[in-house]
């Protein structure tokens, strides 16, 4: 301490056992301008000018103060500052809301959502609703389970104009609601919520699921003829539209939508959710051998799915230890607690001596945990000693992997098939083996084994012109599709052909703006539009965006993918082949590429003739 500070300090001791309160003051300001920091002289100066009446010269002495402690984090002390300028400035919301943080850091709970509560009613009295949705939410933090208080901020957000707030407010409620199975709250908040945001596509199918629930069917199609222009291929949506024509007496619309929900989650893997739209479509129609076979197909496709490694003999648990811990992750999954599955398996296998049991259980729970790119490398791990139920493993990656034949592939039904086309053969190859049962009738089993080929020699030309060929003579026995709506009734909206459907869902605009954003090198700006698109076009821009990104990898999965599942008379076909075929020339799989020109060239021989001559003869030098 310096003398000059030492001889300060000492005169304002004795000012202050004098009692003079303005030479305490005098003293104190000339030791500020030694050292502006000194917190403890400066709170006892802004004190001294409070006890004087001086609220301007207090308030700005203790801001300092409070400013300094809430920027090292000294929350604890900050807060008999903070008091003292509420007293000052008891109309100062900003002020209470400091206070509330820093009780609310002290654990003074209590006091914390009296300070929040103040600041929330001074914010809404003064008419600033967004500050005041601000406090709202830091009362809500402490309430967590009381929805109205953030219900509270949702509102606040709506009257302050900020619709996107409010919308993601209202979301975050509507979703703990569904989580408690309030479905009715569901539906009263998503109605509430839709004077914010109209359009939005999550609310409305939220307060349609509601009318349909209390009857009132011709109100939920209200609410859907919007969903359905902008989500036309979203399983949700034809599930409602399903329920509500159904609700208004017309059952030929719902059966046709059932058909088309059935088709759609078997193009997302959704195998029960296909069984169980075609359940409820034979329901409708109890004659119809169209959907009868289909339904078995789907039936039988589901029950292969779910034949679980756990419950497979070659994965068996061979002790009481091991076989404990795959029951107690069969009961994690079944209560959706799948982290803790895992955590308990990779603990577990560390020190297991035979982990296979563990391998098993821990595909299955990643499985539940809908990660499935995660869940086939365990899988493949323990294929080897599957024995003589490999290929009941392989078939379920396939179906995992999306990899089972759509209804446009069936060509035949497998149901019909020889039963000695059904029965695999020691020794036979997957190549061999799709041959057997492609002979035998058996188109579905034989595009499985062909596919399952793939995966252990993706650029296996023979298997993939077989697959091609399969495919060609499935899409050449299409017929054209019945109407899905007949003409428009009062409370239903207009018809609309199928291949509409995905027509609608392709969201022009948004596809327009995206390929315009990979132009300019923005690729996730790009992608946040188009993964909602669904559509083949969608996805070749999807895939466009990636190589920006220089992740070929994933832009080469949503390729294959897409024209997998895409027929060739779709307006987007033959770019989709471009790209894909680009794909594979940066990947090095120069003869797939060139597969794939060739096929545009004679599906589409205007497509882009100077960039496909180019690449054709590019990859011809590089194969010399």
């Amino acid at each position: 301490m310096s003398n000059e500070r030492q001889r300060l300090e000492e005169e304002a001791l004795q000012q202050l056992n004098r009692g003079n309160v303005e030479g305490v003051l005098r003293v104190y300001l000339s030791i500020l301008r030694l050292d502006p920091k000194d917190r403890r002289i400066r709170q006892k100066v802004g004190e001294i000018y409070l006890k004087q009446g001086k609220a301007h010269d207090a308030e700005r002495h203790l801001r300092d103060v409070a400013d300094s402690l809430l920027k090292e984090g000294s929350h604890r002390a900050a807060v008999s500052v903070l008091k003292q300028l509420v007293s000052i400035r008891p109309d100062d919301p900003q002020l209470q809301l400091e206070l509330g943080d820093c009780y609310l850091a002290g654990s003074y709970l209590q006091d914390a959502k009296a300070s929040f509560d103040a600041a929330l009613r001074s914010w809404v009295g003064l008419g600033k609703p967004l500050l005041a949705a601000n406090a709202a939410r830091r009362l809500a933090a402490t309430a967590p389970t009381d929805l109205t208080l953030r219900l509270r901020v949702a509102e606040l957000h709506e009257a302050g104009g900020d619709a996107v707030g409010a919308t993601a407010n209202y979301r975050e409620v509507i979703e703990e609601f569904r989580r408690r199975g309030r479905t009715d709250e569901v539906g009263r908040i998503a109605e509430a919520a839709l004077k914010s945001a109209p359009e939005d596509v999550g609310l409305l199918l939220d307060a349609a699921a509601s009318r349909v629930q209390q009857g009132e069917h011709k109100r939920a199609l209200q609410a859907l003829q919007s969903v359905f222009m902008s989500a036309p291929r979203e399983p949700r949506t034809l599930d409602l539209l399903a329920q509500a024509f159904e609700g208004v007496g017309q059952p030929e619309r719902a059966f046709k939508i059932l058909g088309e929900l059935a088709k759609v989650s078997s193009e997302r893997t959704d195998y029960a959710g296909e069984a169980a739209a075609l359940r409820r479509a034979a329901a409708l129609s109890p004659g119809d051998a169209d959907v009868a076979a289909r339904l078995a197909v789907a039936e039988d496709r589901l029950g292969r799915l779910e034949r679980k490694l756990t419950h497979l003999k070659s994965f068996e648990a061979t002790d009481e230890a091991t076989l404990r811990l795959v029951v107690r992750a069969e009961t994690f999954i079944r209560f959706g607690l799948t982290d803790r599955a895992e955590n308990e398996l990779r603990e577990a296998m560390s020190g297991a001596s035979d982990p296979l049991p563990l391998q098993a259980a821990m595909a299955e729970v990643l499985v539940a945990a809908k990660r499935v790119a995660d869940a086939l490398p365990w899988m493949e791990q323990v294929l080897p000693r599957a024995g003589a139920e490999r290929e009941v493993v392989l078939d379920r990656m396939a179906l995992l992997k999306g990899e089972a034949p759509s209804d446009a592939e069936v060509i035949d039904d497998p149901l019909t098939a020889p039963p000695s086309a059904q029965t695999a053969k020691v020794g036979e190859t997957l190549e061999e083996r799709g041959d057997r049962l492609s002979a035998g009738g058996d188109q579905t089993g034989a595009l499985l084994a062909w596919r399952a080929a793939l995966s252990d020699d993706p650029l296996n030309e023979a298997v993939l012109g077989k697959i091609a060929a399969l495919r060609t003579a499935a899409r050449a026995r299409d017929t054209a599709p019945a109407r899905l709506f007949e003409a428009p009734d009062e409370g239903t909206f207009a018809e609309i052909e199928p291949d509409e459907l995905q027509e609608a869902g392709a969201g022009g605009d948004s596809l327009h703006q995206a390929r315009a954003l990979v132009a300019v090198g923005q690729a996730d700006a790009a992608l946040a539009l188009v993964r909602n698109i669904d559509s083949l076009a969608a996805r070749v821009v999807e895939a466009q965006a990636h190589r920006v990104r220089a992740d070929v990898a994933t832009a080469l999965d949503v390729m294959r993918e897409a024209t997998n599942a895409a027929a060739d008379t779709d307006p987007a076909y033959p770019e989709a082949l471009f790209e894909l075929a680009g794909l594979y020339t940066a990947t090095q799989k120069h003869r797939s590429a060139l597969r794939l020109l060739e096929e545009l060239r004679d599906l589409e021989p205007s497509h882009r003739t100077t960039d496909v001559e180019a690449l054709i003869r590019g990859l011809q030098m590089l194969g010399r």
